[in-house]
């Protein structure tokens, strides 16, 4: 492997990293990452994107 394939790999990876952990923090602080807003009523996926406790 030559040094710009190594680089390029590396910022890819870090975003990655970066990219799951923002996810998992969001999930751990109760955020989700439905788009509905605040009028759940009409969307599909209602059951699975809040939590009912």
């Amino acid at each position: 492997m030559n040094w710009p394939t190594i680089i390029v790999s590396a910022i890819i990876a870090t975003v990655f990293v970066w990219i799951v952990a923002a996810s998992i923090r969001n999930k751990k602080k109760g955020k989700t990452s439905c788009s509905c807003g605040s009028s759940c009523a009409g969307c599909a996926l209602k059951d699975n994107c809040h939590s009912h406790t």
